[in-house]
């Protein structure tokens, strides 16, 4: 059988990029291959390859099949002779044209597959087709919609195509082998709400730096939902707070003060958000959950208090799209500890920090870094206080960890 581009596709992500089905793969072959080699009388589970298609397309059936009986062949041979029968069987995506395609939008997702919500509020879980599913974390997130495919009866649910995204929010990702892939948290949003809480844990306004690139990046606008303000003593404590992000506020970033325990900033955060689809992010323990519960009491989602440690606790295990009053969707997500950027460059970066647009142009060099450069404009801007120095300082931390 000559392999088509897809079978080869996919026999390449087997045997070369996914260790463990590479091992699955090699440990079968082995058995077969020590089967074939037994007499006719051997062990019931000898395969006999005798009456497979030409798998290399060599055009020589005969010598194969005789090679194949004997036993014989490379573990490399017999191990990509499996690989190609298993993905040669019929996949969701090879069913014939389905009886129904349908619009929808996915509330969760794995790799294992998805349940999505339809436009008439029916929810549904949904298989994933092998090139979907390999790359899940890339391909499907919450907030995507989908073509549903149904076929007969015992045909399960398939998502037969993601379609275009406006907008996403997305960070690196370590694969096999240690190299990096997007991986997207969510998806098609208006808004992405950085949850921060005041206290336990404390504020790391330069987390809001990295989350608001990876906003703009993405498409979408941010805002920030500073929580826990009951813990503050005095009212004093909250505009210091404020003070650190007054680079922010400048840039017109909407920050808005909650407390799910005397509900304070609830409804200016509900008029927000009424009529958008948000994802709400932010580290472990900010109280994401809880301040969803407040916005809409049915949800009741998990919640715990921050351990002795006051670096939080993951509550949330998985990103799921929820459907509150006002027409408005608002995903929860794991709480993270750090947030790296997606396709980043230190030359990009400068675009991202809009306070330096107006002085950039001033600099003695078009491609200034605005660090160590000299008769730069920004660092004169920073030092006069017209450009925010926490926000330069913040611009200087991210660029060192980016590639050139």
């Amino acid at each position: 059988m000559a392999s088509s581009k897809r079978d080869k596709k996919r026999m390449s992500f087997i045997l070369k990029k996914d260790e463990g089905e590479k091992r699955r793969l090699y440990k079968r072959a082995a058995q077969m291959r020590k089967a074939a080699r037994e007499p006719e009388h051997g062990p019931k589970h000898r395969r006999d390859w005798s009456d497979a298609d030409d798998w290399d397309g060599d055009n020589q059936p005969d010598r194969i099949q005789k090679r194949r009986r004997r036993g014989e062949g490379s573990l490399q041979d017999w191990a990509e002779r499996l690989a190609v029968e298993e993905v040669s069987a019929p996949q969701p995506s090879d069913l014939a044209a389905p009886e129904v395609l349908e619009e929808a939008v996915v509330l969760t997702a794995t790799s294992a597959g998805c349940r999505v919500r339809f436009a008439d509020g029916a929810e549904q879980e949904c298989m994933l087709p092998p090139e979907i599913a390999a790359f899940q974390r890339s391909e499907l997130a919450v907030g995507d919609r989908v073509q549903v495919a149904f076929g007969d009866d015992a045909a399960p649910a398939t998502v037969a195509q993601v379609l275009p995204r406006r907008s996403a929010l997305s960070r690196p990702d370590s694969g096999p082998g240690g190299e990096y892939r997007e991986r997207v948290i969510a998806a098609n949003v208006d808004v992405v709400v950085i949850v921060a809480a005041v206290a336990d844990p404390p504020l790391r306004p330069r987390l809001l730096d990295r989350y608001l690139i990876a906003v703009e990046y993405g498409g979408a606008d941010g805002a920030v939902a500073l929580t826990k303000t009951d813990l503050l003593a005095e009212e004093a404590e909250l505009d210091d707070l404020y003070a650190q992000l007054s680079g922010l506020v400048r840039l017109g970033v909407p920050v808005v003060s909650t407390s799910t325990v005397d509900g304070r900033g609830l409804d200016e955060l509900r008029a927000l958000l009424a009529g958008q689809t948000a994802v709400f992010v932010g580290q472990s323990g900010v109280g994401k959950s809880s301040l969803l519960n407040s916005l809409d009491p049915g949800l009741e989602l998990a919640t715990q208090p921050v351990g002795s440690t006051h670096k939080g606790r993951h509550t949330t295990t998985a990103s799921t799209l929820h459907e509150l009053p006002d027409d408005t969707h608002i995903i929860d997500t794991p709480g993270i500890r750090e947030f790296g950027l997606w396709e980043i460059t230190r030359p990009a970066l400068r675009g991202y920090f809009h306070e330096f647009d107006a002085y950039a142009p001033g600099c003695r060099f078009t491609d200034c870094s605005h660090l160590h450069e000299p008769d730069c404009a920004v660092k004169a801007a920073v030092e006069q206080g017209d450009v925010d120095e926490a926000r330069y300082d913040g611009y200087r931390r991210i660029w060192e960890t980016l590639r050139p």
